[in-house]
């Protein structure tokens, strides 16, 4: 037998999940090109190392986690694993240099999804078709579980594996059922949860406190994004810069300005006039102000996604109907025509969102109120048939709940 081996291929990609129709249509998979190199250890086991790059299609994401039902978005892929195998052709089913040697595996790795490294659990299995003593055809199947997100995705590779070197040959055993699970035992990974909140210990960082996956198992009480063993004030949604406090805010006035935003401290004033008191402007306007309804439109020119001065002064006056009528939550809603690339619009709309949200945000509104959402031309509210009614879908959607 051999002691090395190396070996190339190309996978397809798709990811619909494990079980799932689609997954029977070639149109939903994307390519790339895979090299692994493995070692012997023994009959029974073998370990490789392997890595796969191409594309990738994965769900459009217009306000995690929810999902464009079926757009995806392609992007360059990588993605690396370490593996170990237990052979079948270990003398026990299949002789050693069997034609047709199938095996089980399982492993760790980590893939480039989103743009960002994620951690997954590869776990599958395969087939080698042995065509001479240093060269074999494989086949393989690969479900991988990311730990890090929702992505799961499905791979099926195929390729050529070339032995390097050679070992002794293996002495060949009588079988046994009692050998066989001596074999299993050796593979079996024992875990241990104390916690009982289904991460074992040795991937938890509380092991004996319940916790949350995405904090690596330790509590998360005020759900800020910061575990409470990081948290100064764990029992308080409050920010990382903060280290988990809520940030200070200091009103003199009470006009639910903070100081640091306000012209006029020590005087109650309105968002509109910089926290100053308003003495008498009976002429503005505040256009396309709509409180019975609870929403304000922006409309835009085409392409464009930055705030006019006619826009800030509707939003300005929008901005004091929030502070004198309290909300639970503000909703930003992009869009766009249906004119264009449906990726490029929907970063438009998002631009579009972003910049009324970090408007608003200047203006003294918490952030922890604010929903931004990019829809693109997903959610047409006008007919995209006539020039006006395409050129009003060109807006932001501000709603107060």
């Amino acid at each position: 037998m051999h002691k090395w081996s190396i070996g190339a291929g190309y996978t397809v990609t798709n990811m619909e999940g494990l079980l799932n129709k689609k997954n029977l249509k070639p149109g939903n998979y994307t390519g790339g090109a895979n090299l692994f190199i493995g070692r012997y250890l023994s009959p029974t086991f073998n370990v490789r190392l392997q890595g796969m790059y191409g594309n990738v299609y994965y769900p459009l994401v217009t306000n995690y986690p929810n999902v464009v039902e079926g757009v995806f978005r392609q992007q360059n892929f990588f993605d690396a694993s370490f593996l170990m195998e237990y052979k079948f052709n270990n003398n026990y089913l299949f002789k050693e240099d069997a034609i047709v040697q199938p095996y089980l595996f399982i492993g760790i790795g980590t893939n480039t999804m989103n743009n960002d490294w994620n951690t997954y659990f590869p776990w599958g299995g395969g087939v080698k078709f042995k065509v001479t003593n240093w060269m074999a055809i494989n086949l393989e199947t690969t479900y991988k579980v990311n730990l890090d997100n929702s992505y799961n995705y499905l791979q099926h590779q195929a390729g050529l594996i070339f032995s390097l070197g050679k070992t002794k040959k293996a002495p060949v055993d009588n079988f046994s059922l009692e050998k066989i699970n001596n074999d299993l035992k050796d593979l079996a990974v024992i875990t241990t949860d104390s916690d009982k909140d289904g991460i074992d210990d040795t991937n938890d960082e509380c092991p004996y406190v319940a916790g949350v996956k995405e904090m690596n198992g330790c509590p998360d009480g005020d759900a800020d994004g910061i575990s409470d063993s990081r948290d100064k004030c764990p029992n308080e949604f409050g920010l990382t810069e903060n280290n988990g406090c809520p940030a200070k805010v200091v009103d003199t006035d009470g006009d639910g300005i903070s100081d640091d935003k306000d012209r006029c401290p020590a005087e109650q004033g309105t968002i509109s006039n910089q926290g100053c008191p308003v003495v008498s402007n009976p002429e503005k306007k505040q256009d396309n102000i709509q409180p019975s309804e609870n929403i304000l439109e922006l409309f835009y020119p085409t392409s464009r996604y930055e705030l006019s001065d006619l826009q800030k002064i509707s939003l300005d006056g929008f901005i004091d109907y929030i502070v004198a009528h309290p909300v639970n939550k503000i909703i930003i809603k992009g869009h766009t025509s249906n004119t264009g690339p449906d990726q490029l619009n929907v970063d438009l709309s998002m631009n579009r969102a972003l910049k009324v949200s970090n408007y608003l945000a200047s203006k003294g509104i918490s952030l922890r109120l604010i929903s931004v959402q990019g829809w693109g031309s997903y959610n047409q509210k006008y007919d995209n048939a006539t020039p006006e009614g395409a050129l009003k879908n060109q807006r932001v959607e501000v709603v107060l709940e």
